[in-house]
């Protein structure tokens, strides 16, 4: 048993780093402990958008913004759900939590608050986006731990995987875990669990929703701390929520994963493409402009999937859908890949992506009626051309998962709780691992990593004050 630490944080990921940072700064001896092999999780990911209201950077451009209007905000966007306690709370603290990003060398790219077109948008400028996405983050947070650990404040245990916590009369008191094979056993007066969902686990997917979709994830995030809370006596909560992002393509080389590569978002680039489920049938109109809408329409189709048709004057003539270059498309179309389908006629085009071929023909014929006279039966206004002249394209789009909504069900000073609703003493939990089903059902553009960040900060601070 190695005594001495005050704190131990188990994930050096998002809320982690700034957990530790923090204690370790009041004069705190704490442990880090990190399955991977170096800090970050999932942060390598992550685009590295966050929001914050009020900060120093909208004042410098002009934008007026406050902790009441990005609340009200948040609210219209999630419909009313979520913790509306904890949500209030990440609103107000998260300015400071900007400050503490600049003054540890994270960049921003401009070096101002934007609207952010892939969620829907706030009333106000307020998402600020990393230089390098979630490595400008890794960075900073390097530069934050680094004066910790040359002062012997903080002691960084890297590929240790924690695989219980100690609980001795009801109170969390340390950690087993493993170190390339060796038992290590760690003391502390606390214990903070910030090791991330759990995306990378099929099993804890099926468990709670009964559906495994394409993630988006890293093979070490795989819901430890949920383990971890559940073995320690705490629950889970936000098991009914799930939403899914929307029109991700499949990663090439990673079967279980989809990431964004086409440009899918009707305010960047208005579709000329239609889009048809697996039964040949077209679910939405595809210029929809709000994005909750657009991400709860890929949730009613039985596979989560839909395929993008156009045809070769569409592909000629239309803002470039792929952020791929021509070659790389060429090879997909060529065989490459069943998930990109071309074809000379309409018919062979069902057939090779297993649509009913009669209701695929039937719903494209009803579309360029419609586009023919500007009168779409799905009320769709930006109707630019019909899909009529061969070769025609498929190519099979995703709602998949970026995060976990579900977590470790924790009270509003992120203190673990069990079902009877009682806090376990000394055992709390920050970022992903205790879901993001407190911001509620949608996705509030900059939020996940902003919260994160703001609740590791937060138990940094105050954790044995």
């Amino acid at each position: 048993m190695t005594d001495g630490f005050d704190i131990i944080v188990v994930g050096a990921g998002t809320a982690g780093v700034p957990a530790a940072a923090a204690a370790a700064a009041r004069g705190l001896k704490v442990a880090l402990v990190e399955a991977a092999d170096d800090i970050g999780g999932t942060l390598v990911l992550s685009g590295g958008s966050i929001s914050a209201a009020g900060t120093a950077m909208q004042r410098a451009a002009g934008v007026a913004d406050d902790a009441d209007t990005h609340f009200a905000d948040a609210m219209r966007i999630n419909h009313g759900t979520g913790d509306h306690v904890l949500l209030r709370d990440w609103i107000e603290r998260a300015p400071e939590a900007i400050d503490w990003l600049l003054e540890s060398g994270w960049t921003c790219t401009p070096f101002e608050p934007v609207f952010a077109p892939e969620h829907d948008l706030y009333t106000t400028p307020r998402t600020y986006r990393s230089t390098e996405q979630g490595f400008s983050l890794i960075k900073a947070y390097r530069n934050a731990i680094a004066p910790a650990i040359a002062a012997g404040n903080l002691e960084l245990f890297l590929e240790t995987r924690v695989e219980d916590v100690i609980v001795e009369d009801g109170v969390a008191k340390g950690v087993v875990a493993t170190h390339k094979g060796e038992e290590i056993r760690l003391k502390a007066k606390a214990v903070v669990l910030t090791t991330g969902g759990f995306g990378g686990s099929k099993e804890l997917w099926q468990e709670i929703h009964g559906v495994v979709p394409l993630r988006y994830h890293i093979d070490t995030v795989v819901g430890d701390g949920l383990k971890l809370a559940r073995k320690a006596g705490g629950t889970s909560w936000f098991e009914d929520t799930l939403l899914p992002s929307f029109g991700g393509t499949r990663d090439l080389g990673a079967p279980a994963a989809a990431w964004v590569h086409t440009v899918i978002v009707p305010s960047v680039r208005q579709p000329w493409e239609v889009y048809v489920n697996a039964e040949g049938e077209r679910f939405m109109p595809e210029d929809e402009p709000i994005i909750d809408s657009r991400e709860r329409a890929i949730m009613r189709q039985s596979d989560w999937s839909f395929w993008v048709i156009y045809d070769e004057a569409i592909r000629n003539e239309a803002p470039p859908l792929f952020k791929w270059e021509p070659e790389k498309l060429e090879q997909l179309f060529e065989g490459f890949d069943e998930d990109y389908v071309r074809a000379d006629s309409l018919e062979e085009l069902a057939t090779r992506c297993k649509l009913p071929v009669g209701t695929f023909t039937q719903t494209i014929d009803t579309y360029n009626r419609g586009q023919k006279v500007g009168s779409d039966m799905f009320k769709r206004q930006h109707l630019p051309a019909p899909i009529a002249n061969g070769p025609f394209y498929a190519v099979r789009h995703y709602g998949y998962s970026i995060t976990c909504y579900p977590g470790i069900k924790v009270d509003h000073d992120l203190r673990v709780t069990g079902a009877n609703g009682e806090a376990i003493e000394g055992l709390y939990a920050a970022g992903e691992a205790i879901g993001i089903g407190f911001l509620g059902h949608s996705f509030l553009s900059g939020a996940i990593v902003s919260s994160a960040v703001t609740f590791g900060r937060k138990l940094g601070q105050t954790l044995l004050a």
